[in-house]
């Protein structure tokens, strides 16, 4: 159901998100940045689960219809990812792209800070942290069990990513195979984060390292997604932690619950094989 009470803002935003095989968190993806964007651009890379079947529900409702453009690309290289990110940029007449994968899921506080932020201070980047969910929904990693970094905002390593881009940026660009692939400027900074930038004070929540996908294999056969599966997790969420609010909304039948996910069976072997080789490894060093 469209929100009637989305404020005005000065800027705006067009939402881009590239999927494949991401039918568990997709509908929560999209419904949390949907009524606080100008225009989403949603491309599919080859689904083979219920992934295209979500985003039609979108396409069938009235009230999303034309704020959405969606196109079936079907499979695509490594190497021809970039530029399915370059088309969505060229694509873009907005004052900012707003980065959404088919498994990030934010806070209303989240993206409502967003959208104040880039009307307050014009940033060339805005970044924001993320809770990442491990093994299930109610564990998640430590900030810093994560490797990113970003020192225009302070984080030397975490969990923290540069989601808003404006594209008053010269020259901005997508290059490098997907998994690595990044933004870069003509204006001799090159790097996206040599770009100043904010840090909102809110979070996202990253499903990165749970099952993204019914289908049989449907996350391993995603060559970047494969390195995540053998994470464990660190920290257990409290009984009364407050998931994003999509997470409790009624949704259409297609759509999984989100606190019924489980982890695909190939998932569940890896990671025990992951914790026996850790385990061994540790007591083989303590022997020594």
């Amino acid at each position: 159901m469209q929100n009637n009470t989305i404020p005005t803002f000065k800027k705006t935003v067009t939402a881009h998100m590239v999927v494949k095989n991401e039918d568990q968190w997709i509908w929560y993806a999209i419904m949390s940045v949907i009524d606080w964007v100008d225009k989403m651009l949603i491309f599919d890379t080859g689904s083979r689960d219920k992934t295209v079947a979500i985003i039609q529900t979108f396409l069938d409702n009235p009230a999303y219809k034309d704020k959405i453009i969606f196109e079936e690309l079907g499979a695509v290289t490594p190497q021809e990812f970039p530029k399915i990110r370059q088309r969505q940029l060229d694509m873009t007449n907005t004052d900012y792209l707003l980065l959404v994968d088919g498994d990030e899921v934010w806070w209303k506080d989240g993206i409502i800070e967003f959208r104040k932020k880039i009307d307050e201070f014009t940033p060339p980047r805005v970044c924001i942290r993320f809770i990442c969910p491990c093994e299930d929904l109610y564990h998640y990693r430590d900030f810093h069990s994560e490797m990113y970094t970003d020192e225009k905002v302070g984080v030397y390593h975490g969990s923290v990513s540069s989601r808003g881009i404006s594209m008053k940026i010269p020259g901005l660009r997508c290059c490098g195979d997907y998994g690595v692939e990044g933004y870069r400027g003509d204006d001799g900074r090159d790097n996206l984060r040599n770009y100043d930038a904010v840090l909102l004070n809110n979070y996202y929540f990253h499903c990165s390292k749970l099952r993204r996908s019914s289908a049989v294999l449907g996350d391993e056969s995603i060559p970047y997604r494969r390195r995540k599966i053998s994470d464990t997790w660190d920290h257990e969420f409290p009984a009364d932690y407050k998931y994003p609010e999509v997470f409790y909304m009624d949704h259409p039948a297609i759509v999984p619950d989100a606190f019924k996910s489980k982890d695909n069976f190939s998932k569940r072997i890896t990671k025990i094989m992951a914790k026996i080789y850790r385990k061994l490894k540790r007591s083989l060093k303590g022997n020594k």
